[in-house]
């Protein structure tokens, strides 16, 4: 049986989460708990790592059109939610797909 993990948005996260336009927010919460709670590493997409990127380093996931950013702590099985993006901008295939906006 996998270990279960608590999930935390932290305060800024969740303000970030609700300036995010034409996204269900309360999907994306529950959503963001339920699959991050088993097995955050295997739900990684993977580190961020973008030349001066405060959350380089953090692990990151994409759900209903939102880049959740979140740290893990195996010592209190627990998942923090750091900050979220929308997933349609050129900004972030850039920061985390690698891709270039045309535009």
């Amino acid at each position: 049986m996998e270990n279960k993990y608590s999930v935390h948005w932290e305060r800024s996260a969740l303000l970030q989460l609700g300036l995010l336009y034409q996204i269900d927010h309360e999907k994306v919460y529950k959503s963001s708990k339920l699959i991050l709670s088993r097995n955050p590493y295997a739900q990684s997409y993977g580190s961020a790592d973008y030349p001066g990127f405060e959350y380089n380093g953090y692990h990151w996931v994409y759900i209903h059109n939102t880049i959740i950013i979140f740290r893990i702590s195996d010592n209190e099985s627990a998942v923090y939610i750091e900050a979220c993006y929308h997933a349609g901008t050129g900004w972030a295939l850039k920061v985390f797909y690698g891709e270039h906006d045309p535009l």
